[in-house]
């Protein structure tokens, strides 16, 4: 039997009861039940006559009991108080919690949006929707290779559609090209976006895959995974719009016609076209000013154009063009 102190915890049953009122009137008990009474506090053996026992006041093993229940009810008194202290601290624990609440989760790292991303899309059951703004060059060659890879499996299996939407800057990469040739093959559809939209992944209207916005230094292409279900759809009938003012793939590749700038430049040409001034660009590229500023050098003596004045008039024309 399990005793507290000396007093033991399961409560005192009818056959024990039976035996103390024995052993108190001068009587005695089976062994069992003495030492169970014993470990209770209420008998002691004969000093004596060591095969009998004798009876001990009750009272004192009930005070004993009642000071021990009052000790273990002020402890737990005590511990209770803690809980609003310990909740409190919920403020400081990953303060994007609080932004996001549980319809969100940040992922800090490329790998872990790559890996939930990965995970999620193999549970797809009706589309894919996707937002790529970035130059595809411009992005890890290895979370590239991986994205393509994982699409046209996708896609080839036959289980469900896939819409995928580029930025102008798409249309001069050639591996984007040659993927985007392989995508539509196995089914896909591919419209390009003359403004530079938000990158964004949306499967099946209940998960949305977003670059971080909220937590300051966190790395390169970290994001979201959010499932709250008014977010998501908010997020699907903005694609929609997107979708239905983007051009087809191939019509927009004939207008563009040849170039000669590189993908990052005329990313950053899309990003001063959409109001942003070079520290900011640089920012949203992933580069520093002094190399933003080479690349705007180097692309206006590709054009043989002395200004990003000019430079801009340039890129407005092609724009233009490609998005006619």
């Amino acid at each position: 039997m399990q005793t507290h102190n000396g007093i033991a915890e399961q409560p005192l049953s009818p056959e024990e009861q039976v035996a103390y009122k024995a052993i108190a009137g001068g009587g005695s008990a089976d062994e069992e039940s003495a030492r169970r009474l014993a470990d209770r506090g209420l008998v002691v053996r004969d000093p004596y006559d060591i095969a009998r026992w004798v009876a001990i006041d009750p009272r004192a093993a009930a005070q004993r009991l009642l000071a021990e229940e009052q000790e273990a009810l002020a402890r737990s008194l005590e511990r209770m108080r803690q809980v609003p202290v310990i909740e409190g601290l919920y403020a400081h624990f990953e303060a994007h919690r609080l932004y996001g609440g549980p319809g969100s989760e940040l992922l800090p790292t490329m790998a872990q949006v790559n890996d939930r991303l990965g995970s999620v899309s193999a549970l797809a059951t009706a589309e894919i929707c996707s937002v790529q703004p970035t130059p595809p060059a411009e992005r890890n060659a290895g979370a590239r290779q991986l994205g393509s890879d994982r699409s046209l499996a996708l896609l080839r299996s036959g289980r469900i559609g896939m819409r995928l939407v580029y930025g102008l800057a798409a249309l001069m990469d050639e591996a984007t090209r040659e993927y985007a040739d392989a995508f539509m093959e196995a089914g896909g559809q591919i419209k390009v976006s003359p403004s530079r939209e938000q990158r964004m992944v949306i499967v099946d209207n209940d998960n949305l895959f977003i670059d971080d916005h909220v937590i300051a230094g966190t790395e390169s292409h970290s994001g979201w995974h959010v499932r709250d279900r008014a977010t998501v759809a908010w997020a699907r009938a903005g694609f929609d719009r997107l979708w239905e003012r983007a051009r087809w793939w191939s019509e927009a590749l004939a207008e563009a016609g040849d170039i000669r700038l590189s993908p990052r430049q005329l990313d950053i040409l899309a990003l001063f076209d959409a109001g942003l001034d070079s520290r900011a660009a640089a920012r949203e590229v992933g580069i520093s000013p002094r190399t933003l500023a080479a690349e705007l050098t180097e692309a206006k003596a590709s054009l043989g154009v002395s200004t990003t004045y000019q430079l801009m008039g340039w890129y407005g024309r092609w724009a233009a063009r490609a998005k006619a």
